[in-house]
């Protein structure tokens, strides 16, 4: 078939006409319709991107034609319908949609209660009772009861630290009493970050449970943030019976300023990994370093200072202070807080706050009676008696079958606990499996990635392939030999040669599709 471009109407192509005509078909390739607004959206997406011979509106109506043909036949060559172009969209989709399930609001608020937090630092002691996910009602009462009995023995006046190691099972408690330290935000399960900054200082918080276990916590103290700080330290190891008199000869021998600090560090410091950086480390904050070693750093005031000598539990060193850094503000940080606050536990949140409002927007429907089943029969070994719908969201329906593969991963715990989740998630699912319907943004990005994969893969099967064949490689280099390449070897312009060779393939495959598919342009009027 010959290409047939039937005009419409007399074109005169402007971006006011096109914002006006947005909802208009702009041409047709078979009869299938293609609008104004989809090129209007590409256009303006791309046109600070591609070079100025492109911007020319008609010139890029004309590329979005063989864009859209490019896609008609790989479609028509089932290329998207096989199973690994069906693999990578599906995994493109899966991470195309992730943002589309948080809660911005929410993000926003968590973001400014880590920026309010991370200006203080909150000194804690707590104790710990393990108790697995798992664990049985009972069990988890046991615990409570015993936290609840060495808070009453601590605020009856008992010193924290004798408490704790009687009582708690952290691994560390019987060197530290329990006493964790200061830090800030995001060093610590969400969980146990709000008791600490929710705790006024010298009360005992009541049992809370994180994923570690069961707590109580104490704090301490609370303290403006000390910032960063980026310092150098040599170190001789306390295994070394001669490391004191070692970091007092070194000590004395930078006072009187005969070496530099980073070549003495290279030299003789046993902390090797920092020694080949003349004993640089990376700049820390609190709860970042060890206890005793962040106090002496923080404590020195002016850059280029030494401390004297000390010792921690690895040895004995001395440090000098490289630079500080204060706290950024909150702009400079709000990008690297939201990155952080995403993949941290309280994600949790947002991810809640999401499910909510579906559950809002959607009919959700629950089989009470269905559910009430898996309390009289045994799913386990009787799950062909289930087959009631147990759940429908707008319409589709969720059967038990469904339910007791995910109850599967939870036997632990009762079917009615685990319905919760289980109606959670699909919800999740439903909203996923519908957002390229009723989200236009989404719909529009996945298009384009899709459409683009297709075209990838034809011009793989239709172009680039073909590119490899020597003999209609040589053929083309012979017939452009004395034109375009000026007589010289093909061995010594082979890459340049099949870079034409494949654009000639492609202009001459969209050439043969605006033979094979009838278009026809909707030429728009120009209005005043």
């Amino acid at each position: 078939m010959k290409p047939k471009y039937v005009l419409v109407t007399l074109l005169f192509i402007v971006l006011k006409t096109f914002s006006q005509e947005s909802k208009k078909v702009l041409f047709t390739i078979d009869n299938e319709p293609f609008y104004t607004q989809e090129f209007l959206n590409v256009y303006k997406k791309n046109l600070k991107i591609v070079d100025n011979s492109k911007t020319d509106i008609q010139k890029y109506l004309q590329l979005f034609i063989n864009y859209k043909l490019k896609v008609k036949e790989a479609k028509f060559l089932g290329l998207d319908t096989i199973q690994a172009f069906k693999n990578e969209l599906k995994k493109y989709k899966e991470t195309l949609i992730l943002p589309y399930l948080k809660d911005k609001d929410v993000t926003k608020k968590l973001v400014k209660e880590a920026y309010s937090r991370l200006k203080k630092e909150v000194n804690v002691s707590h104790i710990l009772i393990p108790l697995k996910p798992s664990a049985l009602p009972k069990d988890t009462v046991e615990v409570y009861n015993t936290l609840i009995e060495a808070r009453n023995l601590i605020i009856e006046g008992n010193d924290f630290a004798k408490i704790a190691k009687r009582y708690s099972k952290d691994p560390t408690v019987q060197q530290n009493g329990g006493e964790i330290g200061y830090f800030t935000v995001l060093q610590m399960v969400y969980p146990f970050e709000n008791k600490a900054f929710l705790t006024p200082v010298g009360q005992v918080s009541m049992p809370f449970k994180t994923k570690f276990g069961y707590h109580i916590l104490k704090v301490n103290a609370i303290r403006d943030s000390r910032g960063e700080v980026e310092v150098a330290h040599i170190m001789f190891k306390k295994n070394n019976v001669n490391a004191k008199k070692l970091i007092d000869s070194i000590y004395n021998e930078l006072l009187n300023k005969n070496g530099s600090f980073s070549e003495i560090a290279k030299k003789v410091s046993e902390d090797r990994t920092s020694a080949m950086n003349g004993g640089k480390l990376n700049k820390f904050g609190s709860g970042k370093m060890i206890k005793n070693f962040a106090n002496v750093a923080f404590s020195i005031k002016n850059e280029g200072d030494i401390s004297k000598p000390f010792q921690t539990q690895f040895g004995w060193h001395i440090i000098k202070l490289l630079k500080k850094y204060p706290l950024k503000n909150f702009e400079e940080l709000k990008d690297k807080l939201t990155k952080e606050v995403e993949k941290d536990e309280r994600s949790n949140l947002i991810d809640k706050s999401v499910v909510k409002k579906l559950f809002e927007q959607y009919n959700v429907v629950v089989n009470n009676k269905a559910l009430q089943q898996f309390e009289v029969d045994d799913w386990k070994t009787n799950s062909e008696k289930f087959k009631q719908i147990i759940l429908s969201i707008n319409g589709k329906n969720i059967f038990q079958q469904k339910f007791i593969n995910y109850l599967k991963s939870y036997i632990f715990k009762s079917p009615k606990e685990v319905f919760i989740n289980f109606e959670e998630q699909e919800v999740l699912n439903y909203y996923k499996e519908h957002l390229e319907f009723s989200n236009p943004d989404f719909a529009n990005t996945y298009k384009e990635f899709k459409e683009g994969l297709l075209i990838f893969d034809l011009l793989d099967k239709q172009v680039w392939e073909k590119a490899k064949d020597s003999t209609g490689l040589l053929r083309y280099f012979n017939l452009n030999k004395s034109t375009k390449y000026n007589h010289k070897k093909l061995s010594n312009i082979k890459s340049t040669v099949i870079s034409d060779y494949q654009n000639y393939l492609e202009i001459a495959m969209v050439k043969k599709l605006h033979k094979k598919y009838e278009v026809k342009i909707n030429k728009l009027e120009k209005k005043d």
